[in-house]
């Protein structure tokens, strides 16, 4: 997809409602960004040890500017999820879980 079809995409999701406005009192438009490439960590666990791999998504939101939970959506499936701040050494932001769809995203922030 290229930055435009996915910035389409996300519009369509928003359309609906975008004053949607979630527990920390941000509006789902006040949210969205121009859609990124970038990598976030999945991190998974089994028998007690950490095993994290790389995803590449599209950074779509983020709750503010400085810092809190990030919107990112991946190609396959056109999925919605969030990622987050990891351990101090983590090079990439780490998924939190995918949710659906851009409200549902939105509103588990």
């Amino acid at each position: 997809m290229t930055v435009e079809e996915v910035r389409e995409f996300v519009r369509a999701q928003a359309r609906d409602d975008p004053a949607c406005q979630n527990d920390h009192g941000i509006k789902l438009g006040q949210t969205l960004l121009v859609p990124q490439k970038i990598s976030v960590i999945v991190r998974l666990v089994n028998n007690g040890r950490l095993k994290d791999l790389n995803e590449d998504v599209w950074l779509v939101g983020q709750e503010s500017a400085t810092d809190g939970y990030r919107i990112v959506m991946r190609e396959r499936n056109r999925q919605f999820g969030l990622a987050s701040s990891g351990f101090r050494g983590d090079k990439h932001l780490v998924l939190t879980g995918w949710y659906g769809g851009l409200k549902s995203a939105f509103l588990s922030m």
